[in-house]
């Protein structure tokens, strides 16, 4: 779902998602998992829920967001 090819829409790959959420954990402190993809509807489109568990699975990897079990939310690791 990363590499792209011929038939992906830049707007909705991965990437795009992932630079999306960051910006949005840079202005909160912690966004709720249902609020984070209402957002990301809104601004990218209906087609990016598809690519949206990839984008968190992405930045966990990365170690830049951390989920935080008790409220269902994710925020910018600190480590």
């Amino acid at each position: 779902m990363i590499r792209p090819d011929r038939h992906t829409n830049p707007n909705v790959s991965v990437i795009n998602i992932s630079a999306f959420i960051l910006k949005q954990l840079n202005r909160f402190y912690d966004i709720r998992y249902d609020d984070l993809l209402a957002k990301v509807i809104k601004e990218i489109g209906n087609e990016a829920k598809e690519n949206y568990p990839y984008a968190l699975n992405f930045l966990y990897l990365l170690n830049k967001i951390k989920y935080l079990e008790e409220t269902d939310s994710f925020k910018f690791n600190e480590t």
